[in-house]
């Protein structure tokens, strides 16, 4: 992905969360979908017990950020919060109150707090704090004092803590521990732990891309047999860092067919993660992964509609477009529209036509700016004189996606118009 397309698709989503941050006084009935983020909006106030506790948690961790009981109180606002740090999942409160206390729970929060929760907190403090962990690891990490500190707290989580706890342990110790000895802890965390601890570990060596004759032993079992969403989840990230990245002769058509059962799951981040694991370039290109995530874009559960599309952009084909077009035509959820408009732009010059009309006449914003993103990519004379004409969209946003998409352009194809 080229610096310009990456940078546009992430401002994007952030586009689509600080709009949905603008609404938070307002009532919804949440979740709220916008460029893959989910947002949950509540705006019913605490109960004057609660109301009570919750400012003074709010004023004791002012003072002494290792208070657990103060912690513990501001965790329990919204208990949804702890497995929401480090995703792509915010919460919102309605009234200052609930919002200060799930604003604080969503927070980056110093280190003394954080082995505070590892040493007497709750399982949930627990959780929440190796998130916490995880999160500041991606920005900028710890130093060696402070790292020192938490270390012994991770470690005895990681084999004392229930399993879904331990399973976040491992996670993020993988993180903190130095990036010569993470393949050797992980492998060994494949055996002789709960089913919990081994899907963690699984998901961490995925990135690594390569197969694995251990892991797919127990991705095949899984697959065909289990029903807990942390397992399947964990195979479907297999499937989507390692086995969608191979040849196509690497990937066997039976192979696909227990994605049929997972498709069906009760559970939307299963059926979400499905279409992640049949989004990779080889694995589109199979017929019964196509039918699959056809039948996904029509799911129930509108961040699986999402996935769903997104994840046909390698998968070309006239019944794909037919589909993409009857979302795009049928005024579905907002966000639908526009990643459908993006991925037929993907799909090529046969839908051109579409997206200039999307991109000039369109009545949402975000559908124009999508559209001007997929002309790019088509990069045809006439997709550069449609960025020309979008350039002076009267929607701010709109502008800055066709002037940065316009200039790409013209570094692209330096000859052309």
């Amino acid at each position: 992905m080229s610096r310009g397309i990456a940078g546009s698709v992430l401002r994007r989503v952030v586009m689509g969360m600080l709009a949905l941050v603008a609404c938070e006084t307002a009532v919804f009935p949440g979740p709220i979908i916008v460029s893959g983020v989910k947002q949950f909006i509540d705006s019913a106030p605490l109960d004057p017990s609660m109301q009570e506790k919750v400012e003074a948690a709010l004023s004791t961790i002012k003072e002494t950020p290792d208070d657990i009981a103060a912690i513990e109180v501001l965790l329990s606002v919204d208990p949804r919060v702890v497995g929401a740090v480090e995703t792509n999942q915010i919460f919102l409160g309605g009234d200052s109150l609930r919002g200060k206390a799930v604003d604080w729970s969503q927070s980056l929060q110093p280190v003394e707090a954080l082995v505070a929760c590892l040493d007497k907190g709750s399982d949930a403090a627990v959780h929440w704090a190796l998130r916490q962990i995880s999160w500041k690891w991606s920005n900028g990490g710890y130093d060696e004092k402070n790292l020192a500190r938490l270390m012994p707290g991770i470690e005895r989580t990681l084999v004392k803590a229930a399993p879904a706890t331990r399973a976040q342990a491992a996670h993020t110790l993988t993180r903190c521990l130095p990036f010569e000895r993470r393949q050797s802890f992980l492998q060994g965390l494949l055996k002789g732990q709960p089913d919990e601890v081994i899907a963690a570990a699984i998901e961490e060596l995925a990135p690594r891309h390569e197969i694995n004759p251990e892991i797919e032993v127990i991705v095949s079992k899984w697959l065909k047999t289990a029903e807990a969403p942390v397992l399947l989840n964990a195979c479907c990230s297999y499937w989507w860092l390692a086995k969608g990245r191979q040849s196509e002769a690497a990937v066997k058509a039976d192979e696909i067919a227990p994605f049929e059962r997972l498709a069906a799951h009760a559970d939307a981040t299963v059926r979400s993660s499905v279409t992640r694991a049949l989004s990779g370039e080889t694995i589109a290109d199979q017929p019964h992964a196509v039918a699959i995530l056809l039948r996904l874009t029509s799911d129930k559960d509108p961040l699986v509609q999402w996935h769903a599309v997104r994840s046909l952009r390698h998968a070309n084909t006239p019944e794909v477009n037919a589909r993409l077009r009857e979302i795009f035509a049928a005024a579905p959820p907002l966000d639908l529209r526009a990643v459908a408009i993006e991925v037929l732009g993907v799909f090529g010059k046969e839908n051109l036509p579409l997206l200039v009309q999307a991109a000039k006449t369109d009545p949402e914003p975000a559908v124009r700016q999508n559209a001007v993103y997929a002309l790019r990519m088509i990069g045809t004379p006439d997709a550069g004189a449609a960025l020309e004409v979008a350039a002076k969209d009267a929607d701010k946003n709109v502008q800055r996606e066709a002037r940065e998409q316009l200039g790409w352009y013209r570094k692209e194809h330096p000859k052309k118009p």
